[in-house]
């Protein structure tokens, strides 16, 4: 992953900030900071979190989606 696509699927997340990313991952947003930057190669268990972020935002919206359509 390149520091462009780890940028580009932090804003696809909903991460306007680099400390939103970072606090939901874990580490310090200077962290993210030198991924996005390509000071520091970006970690594969970065790259897999970024994935389960985004798949837990689908679930997430999967259950917020069934919720409406149960009968009330």
């Amino acid at each position: 992953m390149t520091p462009e696509e780890f940028k580009e699927k932090r804003l696809k997340l909903g991460y306007e900030t680099r400390g939103d990313l970072a606090e939901a991952m874990g580490i310090t947003r200077y962290a993210i900071e030198h991924y996005e930057y390509g000071r520091r190669p970006i970690p594969k268990w970065a790259q897999k979190l970024l994935e389960c972020l985004r798949l837990a935002q689908l679930v997430e919206q999967k259950n917020l989606t069934a919720d409406r359509m149960r009968p009330s």
